[in-house]
């Protein structure tokens, strides 16, 4: 059992079962083989002569035993990852890699003509990107930066630096405004089509603000990411809440009302506190908020 437990890989595998609930999504987050997890799992099963896991459904659950080593293995990947990020946060060369994280919105419409001249600029470091909605803890070494539209992050263990506002509204193509007509106050929406997120991203604000306004009949269109909504939209299905970065001055959308304050929010940049002194991610924060901060007419709607 004492050679297990020095084999990090182990409890590391463990603790992302523990955290995901199935072999693919635990797989996924530490990129490894989803067979690799379930080989060391069963292998501290075997060393410790117990279960740690009960198997429900498409999930695995913890027992009474799996739970108390959870508790442990906790304590010692906070002890392993602050070790880690000592090390790292003394590293001043300007190469190796950066992991960032952050949504595929926001890569598509804002980062993506900024990844080229980073790498112009330092041709050493690699960023290996992570595109996803869930936020990734930045203190169990998910990632060591993420640039996040919300509010404030509230990790004890994040140093945020706020970008830019970022402001939402009502719009719709020109061809459907053309063939419906006009919504003229927010009580007309009640009379249009509308097009919202699905169930997955019930969480996000804008995206409950929409149900205060109209009732689900209203709904003809339900869609898991951003992009997707602006698909329907520009297809003329109907009236969309949308983040204003996301349309820009789309020739082909128009915005109905001015920016909703309800769902305003702001763009974060964070960094693990214990990472910002590292050169590269240094470098990296550093050029991303003045590239973003140039973006600040786009993402506070004061396009289109």
């Amino acid at each position: 059992m004492d050679a297990i437990i020095e084999d990090w890989g182990h409890l590391r595998d463990f603790l992302a079962l523990t955290r995901d609930r199935t072999l693919s999504k635990a797989a996924e987050s530490i990129r490894v083989d989803p067979s690799t997890i379930f080989r060391r799992v069963r292998a501290l099963e075997e060393a410790l002569g117990t279960t740690l896991f009960e198997r429900r459904g498409r999930g695995y659950v913890l027992t009474a035993t799996g739970e108390s080593l959870a508790v442990r293995a906790s304590q010692m990947e906070a002890q392993v990852l602050a070790i880690e990020r000592d090390i790292a946060g003394r590293d001043q060369a300007l190469d190796g890699a950066i992991r960032v994280t952050t949504t595929d919105t926001v890569a598509l419409r804002l980062l993506a003509p900024h990844f080229r001249r980073f790498h112009e600029i330092h041709p050493s470091i690699r960023v290996d990107l992570s595109l996803d909605d869930r936020v990734f803890r930045l203190g169990r070494g998910e990632a060591d930066v993420a640039i996040r539209p919300g509010s404030r992050p509230t990790e004890d263990d994040v140093v945020p630096r706020e970008v830019s506002r970022v402001t939402s509204a009502f719009y719709a193509s020109k061809e459907y405004v053309k063939r419906v007509g006009r919504p003229r106050r927010r009580s007309d929406l009640k009379a249009h089509t509308m097009i919202d997120l699905d169930e997955s991203l019930a969480h996000v604000r804008y995206a409950t603000y929409i149900r205060k306004l109209v009732p689900p009949s209203n709904v003809v269109f339900r869609c898991s990411t951003v992009l997707g909504e602006v698909m329907a939209v520009e297809q003329g299905l109907g009236v969309c809440l949308l983040p204003s970065f996301v349309v820009g001055d789309s020739a082909d959308i128009v915005r109905l009302f001015p920016p909703e304050k309800e769902v305003e929010s702001s763009l974060w940049l964070v960094v693990h506190r214990d990472l910002r002194h590292m050169a590269r991610v240094r470098a990296f924060v550093d050029f991303m908020t003045e590239a973003l901060t140039a973006q600040r007419d786009l993402l506070e709607g004061r396009l289109g």
